[in-house]
């Protein structure tokens, strides 16, 4: 697995918005999933791209932060900054960041997540500066074997590990 380093511009995500258990988060946000894909016609008109799709994840007190305990996810598109969201769908918007970026599927996301946190940001000079995102590229359909992309909210440390 390789990580790289990315800064990505701000992107505005319309999706739908969820909260719950940080420990139970793929039961829930599988939920998340389901609805969206059902309701995509009512958004059909707004969207960037049917293809690619984000899964934002936030703190619930903390707009970006890492989860916590809880946290908030939003599932489904990129859209034009400025977008209104139709009645039941939510906006977020994400400003530029730099990222540690690695691809993954859903079997070895967890390997992923540990190896961006335990080994490339302290030996790379980083750290979590917000919360992770999901990208799945318009390639992904089989949730247990397609690839996605999990993206870290970095920033530089004071000191710099050797």
């Amino acid at each position: 697995m390789e990580v790289q380093t990315k800064t990505k511009p701000a992107l505005t995500v319309l999706g739908i918005e969820g909260r719950g258990d940080a420990d139970k988060g793929p039961e829930w946000i599988k939920q998340l999933w389901s609805k969206a894909f059902t309701h995509f016609d009512e958004i059909r008109d707004l969207v960037e791209s049917d293809q690619e799709a984000w899964g934002l994840m936030s703190a619930t007190d903390e707009y970006l932060a890492p989860w916590k305990k809880e946290g908030k996810y939003l599932a489904r598109r990129e859209v034009e900054a400025g977008t209104k969201p139709p009645e039941g769908w939510t906006i977020w918007e994400v400003p530029e960041q730099t990222y540690a970026a690695i691809a993954c599927t859903m079997i070895t996301y967890g390997e992923a997540t540990k190896l961006v946190v335990q080994q490339f940001l302290p030996k790379e000079g980083y750290e979590q500066a917000g919360a992770m995102h999901e990208f799945h590229p318009g390639a992904f359909q089989d949730i247990e074997k397609d690839t996605l992309y999990l993206y870290f909210t970095i920033k530089k440390t004071h000191a710099q590990k050797p």
